[in-house]
């Protein structure tokens, strides 16, 4: 009896450490694939991403100006501001 006590308390422990390592690591996850998603349409519209931002390109192939998220990602859907298949 005592050994399926002590089991039932890992068992316990064990779900309760999984429940907050899911609590950390789900938002991290989350911002990194909302951060890459970001990155892809941002420089599949021509842009270059550095440093979390997405930045025009002038002429001479230097970085440009910053552009404005709304340029390029649509918040509300988390998707691509513009469908560029077309």
């Amino acid at each position: 009896m005592k050994e399926a006590a002590g089991e039932a308390n890992m068992t316990v422990i064990t779900i309760i450490l999984i429940g907050i390592i899911a609590a950390i690591a789900i938002p991290l996850v989350q911002n990194a694939m909302s951060s890459s998603a970001k990155q892809g349409c941002c420089t599949n519209l021509g842009y270059q991403w550095n440093g979390g931002k997405c930045y025009s390109i002038n002429s001479d192939g230097t970085r440009g100006a910053e552009v404005g998220v709304d340029q390029y990602w649509n918040e509300s859907e988390k998707t691509c501001a513009h469908d560029i298949s077309n």
